[in-house]
């Protein structure tokens, strides 16, 4: 499904991809697991490019699909999706897993900048 293209979420093409931005990346990371047949990834995916496009300043969204790398979210221990791990200063802190809304999400932005 071509809902997953967009400038403002980079999709992750393997794990070496992922650690070169975890390692190289000076804003936080959010990441999201998902798969497209994952009705509320489709929902959420709009209201995702929104908020990376708003806070790319210190922000760095990507989006990891569960069934072409289920190692990393195994890795991540990522139970279900849509899965949002937020990362800052190299370390998580906070992660939501099923259904979110927008403000729930910029909430958590703006506590963690």
């Amino acid at each position: 499904m071509g809902v997953r293209s967009s400038s403002a979420i980079r999709e992750i093409s393997g794990s070496g991809e992922l650690e070169d931005i975890l390692d190289t990346e000076g804003r936080g990371v959010v990441m999201e697991f998902w798969g497209t047949w994952c009705r509320p990834c489709r929902v959420l995916r709009p209201h995702l490019e929104r908020l990376a496009g708003d806070h790319a300043d210190r922000w760095r969204f990507v989006a990891v699909h569960v069934d072409k790398h289920p190692n990393l979210a195994e890795t991540w221990s990522v139970m279900g999706t849509p899965t949002l791990i937020y990362l800052h200063d190299g370390e998580e802190r906070h992660r939501t897993s099923g259904a979110v809304t927008p403000s729930m999400i910029e909430e958590a932005l703006n506590s963690m900048s």
